[in-house]
């Protein structure tokens, strides 16, 4: 597996899961992909985004972000989608810890983070498998077509990351 910048041809396939909701179609959605692609590979505008791609396949996405003002210095917020004939096959836990060292060693990160539904129990495994430590529940943070969904905050600091077996 590895982590590459995203390519034109990938649009359509991440279109059906962008930002973890099944959109393809969507205007908006296909904007931001277009957006995304265009500055893949590299940190901009807070927001560096890559492929995940394994035997030459696309199997997902993975983002980091460190928007200006939002977050103290050195901390990191990452995400990752899979495309939904990729997931439970742990690709998203290797694809989570490859952005995590090239966070640590190329990015200045010193601490990561990520949040996930608190009903996602696959994402829940893969970031404690990793080290990442649950800090909190963020009560009635999403909103979804029903409501509000409660989502849990995990972290990992450099130490951390460095000490883990």
């Amino acid at each position: 597996m590895r982590l590459r910048p995203l390519r034109p041809e990938d649009l359509d396939a991440l279109a059906e899961v962008v930002d973890g909701v099944v959109s393809a179609g969507a205007a908006e959605a296909q904007e931001r992909l277009r957006v995304r692609l265009a500055h893949s590979g590299r940190f901009v505008d807070g927001r560096l985004d890559l492929a995940i791609e394994t035997d030459g396949d696309l199997v997902g996405d993975v983002s980091a972000r460190r928007p200006q003002g939002a977050f103290p210095p050195g901390v990191v917020e990452l995400g990752i989608s899979l495309l939904p004939a990729y997931r439970g096959l742990g690709l998203g836990t290797t694809a989570v810890r490859l952005i995590t060292d090239r966070l640590f060693r190329d990015e200045q990160a010193e601490r990561v983070q990520a949040s996930t539904d608190a009903d996602n129990v696959a994402m829940r495994r893969v970031l404690e498998k990793l080290a990442f430590v649950e800090e909190g529940v963020m009560r009635a943070f999403m909103p979804t077509g029903e409501g509000r969904a409660d989502y849990v905050l995990y972290g990992v600091t450099k130490a951390e990351w460095e000490a883990r077996d």
